[in-house]
């Protein structure tokens, strides 16, 4: 009994290991790719992509933005922050090009309107994963870091006492005499 729960134990730990593997080389791939992780923590497009969702953002080129993309911007107004709304309608203003957004479960357009700049840059959300967010808000936080330090840690003296009782019973073996072979 006891070994079989020291086997699912043992099971369960490779398998948390192969998890957080996966997801930091995918966090860096994004990163690596040019593309920008963030959280959706608000409800404003809980109707398309729901509170806790990883966004993936894209930097583009603002004249590539079309009615119907998701952005991630600077609010302009009230609290500071970055949301992710919809294009709802483009306008030429003034020699600027002007973006009007909304959050896809807010009843009434943002009070603002998005211009950028010269050689500002758009992003452009290019794909959201349901909840996974979460993991990266953990990841981010002061016992996340703390935890995965840790496992980290834990793992590396884990891998070397291992592989020093392999070198130490290797070297007994070694060591003891053979056996003399029975006479028949």
């Amino acid at each position: 009994m006891l070994r079989a729960a020291q086997g699912i134990g043992r099971f369960l730990v490779r398998i948390a290991g192969i998890v957080v593997v996966v997801l930091v080389a995918a966090y860096v791939a994004l990163l690596v790719l040019g593309l920008q992780p963030m959280v959706m923590i608000t409800g404003s497009m809980t109707k398309t992509i729901p509170v806790g969702s990883l966004v993936v953002d894209k930097t583009v080129s603002p004249s590539t933005l079309r009615v119907g993309d998701v952005i991630s911007f600077r609010k302009p107004l009230g609290s500071a922050g970055i949301d992710s709304h919809r294009i709802i309608e483009i306008q030429r203003s003034n020699g600027h090009v002007v973006y009007r957004t909304k959050g896809d479960s807010n009843p009434v357009a943002d009070p603002w309107s998005i211009v950028f700049e010269r050689d500002m840059q758009a992003h452009r959300v290019v794909f959201h994963a349901p909840y996974l967010g979460y993991g990266l808000l953990f990841a981010h936080s002061s016992i996340g870091v703390v935890l995965l330090v840790g496992y980290v840690c834990f793992s590396l003296v884990a891998t070397i006492l291992k592989l020093m009782a392999q070198s130490a019973a290797e070297a007994k073996r070694r060591d003891e005499p053979a056996e003399p072979e029975p006479v028949i």
